[in-house]
C-alpha cells in the first residue's frame, strides 16, 4: 500500500512513521508512506497556502492553488472518480464518522492520498473538485488533519496481511468478527497472579479452554453492557439526546460557530 499524505507540517509524522506496527510495515515492504509538503506547491516568496475568507470573519482558509498543484503532481484529477485503487480521503466534519468497517475497507485499497486540512478549513473549491471519502474521526474540533490522518493510518496498516505477528488479533479485537460490529473485547490479564490484593480470575488459570472462552464472551457482553449504560448517563447528564435536542427542544446553532478551527 501507498499513502501520500499533503500537510504544511511534514516533519509531524516522523516519529510516528518510526514505531509499532506502521514501522514493521514500512520495513516489511508492505506500506509506503510519501509526505508532499503543500508550501513547495506556493508560488509566492513566502510560501503562502493561506488567505482570508471572502464575506469577512475569523481565522484563515487553506487556498486552492497550492493544493490543486500538488494534486495534479499526484496524478488526481478535477471532475472525475478516482484512479482503481486509489483512495483520496479527506477529514471534515461533513465526513462520515470513521468506524472499524471504514478500516477494513480502507486497508484493501492500494494507494491513499490524505490531504490534511489546517486553519479554518478548506476552500470549497477543494472538497467540491475531487473525489474525496470525506472522514470525521468525531464531533469535536481538532487544529488540522495530522493528527486524524495518523489515526486512520494506525487503524488500517494493522490490517494489512501480515503486519500483526498473529492475525487472530485482529479477529478477536473489538468491533470484529469476534466481538460482532457493536462489541467489545473482553477485559484482559497477565502476571502476575496477584498484585497488591488484586487477582486474576481463577478461571483463567484453570487450564479449561472451554470454560474461559465461556469467560471471555461473557466479560465481552459485560463490558458492551457498560459502555451503553455509561452513554445514557452522560446523555441524560448533559440533557441531550443523539438528535441534538436539549430539554426535547431543538439546539439552536449560531452561524460559523462549528468553523472556529478545522473540524475534523
Amino acid at each position: 500500500m501507498q499513502i501520500d499524505i499533503l500537510t504544511i507540517f511534514p516533519h509531524f509524522f516522523d516519529e510516528f512513521l518510526r514505531h509499532g506496527m506502521v514501522r514493521v510495515a514500512r520495513r516489511s515492504g508492505r506500506l509506503d508512506v510519501r509526505i508532499t509538503d503543500l508550501r513547495a506547491f506556493a508560488e509566492d516568496r513566502h510560501r503562502t497556502v493561506d488567505d482570508r475568507p471572502y464575506g469577512g470573519g475569523p481565522g484563515m482558509l487553506l487556498k486552492p492553488e497550492p493544493v490543486f498543484r500538488a494534486l495534479d503532481g499526484l496524478g488526481l484529477e478535477t471532475g472525475s472518480e478516482a484512479p482503481e485503487g486509489v483512495l483520496p480521503l479527506l477529514t471534515c466534519p461533513r465526513g462520515q464518522q470513521l468506524g472499524q468497517r471504514d478500516l477494513e475497507e480502507f486497508s484493501g485499497a492500494r494507494r491513499w492520498i490524505i490531504l490534511c486540512g489546517r486553519y479554518e478549513g478548506y476552500d470549497e473549491r477543494i472538497v467540491e473538485a475531487y473525489p474525496w471519502r470525506r472522514v470525521s474521526l468525531g464531533d469535536y474540533v481538532l487544529s488540522g488533519g495530522e493528527v486524524p490522518a495518523m489515526a486512520i493510518i494506525e487503524g488500517a496498516v494493522r490490517l494489512l496481511p501480515g503486519v500483526l505477528g498473529d492475525q487472530e488479533s485482529a479477529l478477536r479485537d473489538s468491533f470484529n468478527e469476534w466481538t460482532g460490529p457493536d462489541g467489545l473485547d473482553h477485559t484482559h490479564w497477565t502476571r502476575p497472579p496477584e498484585y497488591r490484593g488484586r487477582v486474576v480470575p481463577e478461571v483463567l488459570l484453570s487450564g479449561d479452554h472451554g470454560a474461559i472462552e465461556k469467560w471471555r464472551r461473557e466479560s465481552s457482553k459485560q463490558q458492551h453492557s457498560d459502555r451503553v449504560e455509561l452513554r445514557e448517563s452522560s446523555t441524560a447528564a448533559s440533557g441531550s439526546s443523539p438528535d441534538g435536542r436539549q430539554d426535547g427542544a431543538p439546539q439552536e446553532v449560531v452561524p460559523g460557530e462549528q468553523d472556529v478551527e478545522q473540524d475534523l
